[in-house]
């Protein structure tokens, strides 16, 4: 099975659209959540969805960190046993490639993990923003990419540490990395309004590292990007099926950041 691990705050306003592409490419889902914006009531009318576990719960003091992504691994391994595909996904990050095909592929080649690359959407100074699209209509403009570890293929005894942040797969699984890598869109901003109380939010759990200076719609994505580009419907040759492998991306990644 492919399983995916959902965190997900106050992101209803693109978690249905995520749900209706990503759910596609997975198994089951199982979510923690700490919205008080109608999030739970989405994730309930996904049917791929088969718990939701509440930030709270594990996190008392609400500061979410890596870690506490356990819990939904200890469910998931409940329901279903052990040495299965895991696929980490968040409410703002939406599949360009299909994650039950890339875990296919990475189990023919002996792989234990997949680095994705997250293409980073933002405002443009462009954009018109008109509410009535879908996110990916109205939010085009991207920069390419940051590298995101999102599967990994469980072992009996892998586990995350307790109080660790910054390392998204537990412990022990296997080294070996998929050759290729899939695309996913992140859309961190999708309204100025947005924008400022997603920023509002990160400072008081202390999770996200999103910052913005000045005005919350730019040219790039972030200082750290060097070009930014506008999303036509393909990636050109950052298609998995065009990279050429994995060391290939990772000399582009280093090409296009500071």
């Amino acid at each position: 099975m492919n399983i995916g691990l959902l965190l997900t705050y106050q992101e209803g306003d693109v978690l249905e659209e995520m749900l209706r592409v990503n759910a596609a490419s997975v198994d089951a889902i199982f979510a923690l959540d700490g919205s008080s914006d109608g999030s739970e009531r989405i994730l309930a009318a996904c049917p791929k969805v088969e718990a939701v576990l509440r930030d709270e719960e594990v996190a008392p003091d609400g500061r979410v960190r890596d870690h506490h992504r356990q819990a939904l691994l200890d469910r998931a391994r409940q329901r279903y046993g052990a040495d299965h595909w895991y696929t980490l996904m968040h409410g703002d990050e939406i599949f360009h490639d299909d994650a039950n095909a890339v875990v296919e592929a990475a189990e023919r080649a002996g792989a234990h993990r997949v680095n994705w690359a997250a293409m980073q959407f933002f405002l443009h100074e462009d954009d018109t923003l008109d509410p009535t699209l879908p996110v990916q209509e109205r939010v085009r403009w991207y920069s390419p990419f940051w590298v995101e570890l999102r599967q990994f293929r469980d072992r009996p005894g892998a586990a995350y540490r307790s109080g660790e942040h910054g390392r998204v797969v537990p412990r022990g699984i296997g080294w070996r990395p998929y050759g290729r890598m899939p695309i996913l869109k992140h859309y961190p901003f999708r309204s100025e309004a947005q924008a400022r109380a997603r920023i509002e939010a990160a400072q008081a759990r202390g999770f996200s590292g999103t910052e913005v200076e000045g005005s919350v719609r730019r040219r790039r994505y972030s200082a750290r990007y060097r070009l930014a580009r506008h999303f036509e419907g393909d990636f050109g040759e950052l298609e998995s099926t065009r990279q050429g492998g994995l060391l290939r991306m990772m000399w582009r990644w280093k090409r296009w950041t500071r």
